[in-house]
């Protein structure tokens, strides 16, 4: 990931675009371990089973920083059709109502993807009841 930003400030986003590749892949191929340690050890050591799904979802985080990362350097690249299947994973992983979430539907917006912006939690539920 370090590598990576050094790449962006450089404005060298082909290699920008390689690190943080690589870097999702590597902290997706981790949280997928940590998780299948941690369904190994569910209902055998409580202790292990948590501590191996939370070191799943730091991974999971890790992976979904570089995955937005990478859709931005896609965005600057004018690779929209790239960075949009990248956003669409952070949503499903990171849900709307999270940071994270938040910023890859603002993305999707200004892409013109989505044509209405997210405002939070709660203007969904008080504008679908009204």
């Amino acid at each position: 990931m370090s590598q990576a930003e050094a790449a962006i400030t450089a404005q060298d986003y082909d290699l920008a675009a390689e690190n943080l590749q690589d870097a999702r892949q590597t902290f997706n191929q981790l949280s997928n371990y940590y998780q299948e340690l941690a369904q190994m050890f569910l209902g055998v050591d409580t202790q292990l089973h948590q501590s191996h799904r939370v070191k799943a979802l730091e991974t999971a985080q890790l992976r979904d920083q570089a995955s937005y990362q990478l859709a931005l350097v896609y965005r600057t690249q004018n690779q929209a059709a790239l960075a949009v299947p990248l956003l669409m994973e952070i949503l499903r992983s990171q849900q709307p109502t999270r940071d994270l979430g938040q910023r890859a539907y603002q993305q999707l917006f200004e892409l013109g993807f989505v044509d209405q912006p997210y405002e939070g939690s709660g203007s969904a539920a008080t504008s679908s009841s009204e």
